[in-house]
């Protein structure tokens, strides 16, 4: 079998990039169409005839390295898996840091051969006043023995997707 990955709503991610460094180009651009049509004065470069421009270069240069680096460092902070590898051996859940990084601090492994059921769990977390779920998916093996523990999955329908790959029966307790 080759390796499947299953994502874990990993478009919030893109969704930050996307965020951060559009916001930067946008200020830039506005920055320096300014400096062209020289409807603004510079706001340093005041010796200069487009001294503007040069200064929207710089802000869509400074955004853009911040817009990549904000998320990088808001990715390292949250624990909950981007997304699932299953491989014949193996589940792997990674966690953001585990795509920039080859760190096993970053990556679960469980191994698959020894695992004949997920028992899924719900849990109720709250942020800035809303409640969400997330859920937690136990892999058990023979006679009940618990496996390993999958953490942070958003939605039943990733829970469902690696029970359907590895061919395994899915049990909710909620």
């Amino acid at each position: 079998m080759a390796s499947k990955t299953i994502s874990n709503n990993e478009w919030g991610f893109v969704g930050l990039f996307v965020f951060f460094i559009g916001q930067a180009i946008l200020g830039g651009l506005v920055i320096i169409a300014l400096g062209v049509t020289r409807t603004l004065d510079p706001f340093v470069l005041t010796s200069y005839k487009y001294g503007l421009v040069i200064e929207g270069l710089v802000v869509t240069v400074a955004g853009v390295l911040g817009g990549l680096l904000m998320p990088i460092i808001l990715g390292l902070m949250i624990k909950d898996p981007i997304r699932f590898i299953i491989d014949e051996d193996y589940i792997e859940a990674v966690q953001f840091g585990g795509l920039i990084m080859k760190s096993s601090s970053f990556v679960e492994r469980h191994p698959r051969e020894e695992i004949t059921s997920i028992e899924l769990s719900e849990i109720v977390r709250y942020r800035e006043g809303e409640e969400y779920s997330v859920y937690t998916a136990k892999l058990l093996g023979t006679n009940g023995t618990v496996v390993g523990t999958l953490r942070g999955i958003h939605s039943t329908g990733v829970a469902e997707e690696i029970a359907e790959t590895i061919k395994v029966e899915l049990s909710r307790n909620f």
